[in-house]
Parts: C-alpha cells; sequence; structure tokens
C-alpha cells in the first residue's frame, strides 16, 4: 500500500476517535435523584413489593375442589363420621339460613360458621382478608345417606362499591377447621353424640386480633340479617 494511503486511513481513524471522545466529554451527566425522588421511588418500589407479596400468600379465589376434597378426606381418612353412612358435599350460592315448617319435617338443619377468609376485587383486583366470612350449611340425615349443603357469603370492595359480591378464598387449615365444626354438628344432632371436642372445630379467625372495623353494608350476610356468630342450637 502506498505510504500517502497509510497516512490517511490513520489520520482519519484518530480523528473519529478524538470526536467521539468530544461528544461523549460534551453530553450531559446523568444528574443523581433528588432525595424527594429518591423517597418516591422507594415508596413506589415497596408498595409494589407488598401487592406482589399479598398477590401470593394470600388465596382469595374460590375453590370449590378444595372444600370437596377435604370433607373426602376427612371422612374417608380421618373417620370423622364413621357410622357407615354415606356423606356428600353440595353447593347452593342462593340458600339462607332460613328453615321451613316443610323442611324441618323432611330433616333439614342449618348451622352457621364465621371463618376467616380473602377477597379480591373482579373489577379492581384490589385484595383484603376479612376475619367475619359467612358460611351457611344445611344438612341432613335420611335412611343412609347424608348430605351437606353449603353456602359462601360474599364481600363487595370499599373501593368499587355497588352490589358486586365476591366470593372468598380460604387457607386449607380454614377448611379443615370450618368441616370439622360442621361434622361436631352432625354427630350432635343426626348422631345425638355427645362430643367434648367442639373447640376442635373453632374457626381460627375467633383468636386473632380484628384490625380493620367490619362494613357491614359491604358484606352480603349482613345485608341479609345473618349474623356472624357460631349458632348455639341449630333450628
Amino acid at each position: 500500500m502506498a505510504a500517502w494511503k497509510m497516512k490517511a486511513m490513520l489520520s482519519f481513524v484518530f480523528q473519529t476517535h478524538s470526536c467521539s471522545q468530544d461528544i461523549n466529554r460534551d453530553a450531559p451527566a446523568a444528574e443523581p435523584h433528588s432525595p424527594l425522588e429518591q423517597h418516591q421511588r422507594l415508596i413506589a418500589s415497596a408498595g409494589s413489593s407488598s401487592v406482589n407479596r399479598q398477590s401470593i400468600n394470600m388465596d382469595t379465589e374460590w375453590t370449590a375442589s378444595l372444600w370437596l376434597d377435604t370433607f373426602n378426606e376427612l371422612l374417608n381418612e380421618d373417620n370423622e363420621l364413621d357410622y357407615g353412612d354415606r356423606w356428600t358435599l353440595n353447593f347452593n350460592y342462593n340458600q339462607t339460613d332460613r328453615v321451613t315448617e316443610e323442611e324441618r319435617r323432611r330433616g333439614w338443619k342449618v348451622s352457621t360458621y364465621c371463618a376467616r377468609g380473602n377477597f379480591e376485587c373482579a373489577s379492581c383486583t384490589r385484595t383484603w382478608a376479612s376475619a367475619r366470612v359467612v358460611l351457611v350449611f344445611r344438612y341432613r340425615l335420611l335412611r343412609g345417606q347424608g348430605t351437606v349443603i353449603m353456602r359462601p357469603f360474599g364481600q363487595a370492595c370499599i373501593r368499587c362499591r355497588g352490589n358486586k359480591f365476591n366470593l372468598p378464598g380460604f387457607a386449607e387449615k380454614e377448611v379443615e377447621q370450618a368441616l370439622l365444626r360442621q361434622f361436631y354438628k352432625i354427630r350432635k344432632n343426626c348422631y345425638r353424640e355427645e362430643d367434648d371436642d367442639e373447640d376442635s372445630g373453632r374457626s381460627s379467625s375467633e383468636s386473632e386480633a380484628r384490625t380493620k372495623p367490619h362494613e357491614k353494608n359491604l358484606c352480603q350476610a349482613c345485608r341479609m340479617g345473618i349474623c356472624c356468630v357460631d349458632d348455639e342450637d341449630d333450628d
């Protein structure tokens, strides 16, 4: 290669490198965030992490299969109703805690249970926990066939309001406690069994502090006049 061509190429490379350095030096450096901006970023990050943790840790989805599986496990493996009768669990999302005279004659009884559950708004995805979730169980034993019909009551979102009630989700332990309480009721009222272990089926929510007031106007059960207390005697 001719000497003059080599010299021209080296000169071009040197000028290009110098120009790049000048551009980098002239570009404004990224200014550090002010203390206020840093504080706002930390709050936003913490809030996002909190929401993610709540979404992960809270069982907000109503899962009928969890109740069915736990019901059958307690029956078949733990022998909670060891009398040789066949018991099934069903769901009715319209039943109340009232039993008519005709239903009583046909053997139907009803019990209520106050559980701890979690909710997620179907509109804005807000989540919240409640220690006052009402469950109504209707049950009877007729000619060797036992039937339990359950209804969970919902709650409305405090942010969205309205009459749209979201069904609750439950932790496995809470499901087990609610069903143990119902089995106690069945043993007492269908088999006339005296059970000294009544407290084994008490809701875990009864021993926990309720840090937030219960919004009765947002509670489906409260609107229907169903108190969130464990009943003393079944109808």
